[in-house]
């Protein structure tokens, strides 16, 4: 998947993108990538009351 890490996450070292739909995705190890776009690949999916959030990696990341 290719987005955009727009902001930092909660957690040291994540980064958050959204979807067009509003999902929010967090990327570890995303927080130097702040502004860039780049690949990351899906590790989980958590649906919650105030919608479905996305947890992912970076695809270069071992």
């Amino acid at each position: 998947m290719n987005i955009h890490i727009i902001k930092d996450g909660k957690e040291a070292g994540q980064g958050v993108a959204y979807l067009d739909d509003g999902t929010m995705i967090v990327v570890e190890g995303g927080k130097k990538y702040v502004g860039e776009v780049v690949d990351v690949v899906v590790t989980s999916v958590l649906q919650t009351a105030a919608g479905r959030m996305i947890f992912a990696k970076l695809k270069n990341a071992s």
